[in-house]
């Protein structure tokens, strides 16, 4: 199976917008973390409520690089790509990617993510369902770089 990114499309609600009505950069950072909660429920097939209750895992982010590379206006609709460039033991890196209708690239992200027991708060291996399920979103970084 050749690796493509997980898609899908959001638009920018009033809620996301500053009085300039432009997304207001934290709201961006919101906005990755839906497309990742989306992305483990629909491209990974496992619910961030079963990963925290029925699991005992979570994910939480260490690290984010994001770039702003244009603005987004309320109404506007944003493709959103993720894939990953890293599948470690217990973390994962990923590249995200929010562009408008015409292709234009609004943001530019990259996250590690880390998975932890949520009884004990350390790091925990990536369960095997979960790793073989993710790896057909795994594209060296060289490979699909943010336009």
């Amino acid at each position: 199976m050749q690796a493509t990114p997980f898609e899908t499309v959001t638009t920018i609600r009033f809620r996301h917008c500053d009085p300039a009505g432009i997304v207001f950069y934290p709201r961006y950072f919101e906005l990755i973390n839906d497309l990742v909660e989306t992305w483990f429920e629909t491209g990974v097939g496992v619910s961030f409520h079963e990963l925290h209750v029925a699991r005992r895992m979570g994910i939480p982010t260490v690290s984010v690089q994001c770039d702003f590379r244009a603005v987004s206006r309320w109404d506007d609709r944003l493709r959103q790509r993720l894939h990953l460039t890293r599948l470690g033991n217990a973390s994962l890196q990923a590249q995200v990617e929010f562009a408008g209708d015409a292709g234009d690239v609004r943001l530019c992200a990259h996250i590690v993510l880390v998975t932890i027991d949520l009884d004990t708060m350390r790091s925990a291996p990536l369960p095997q369902d979960m790793r073989a399920a993710m790896q057909r979103y795994l594209i060296p970084s060289a490979d699909a770089a943010c336009a």
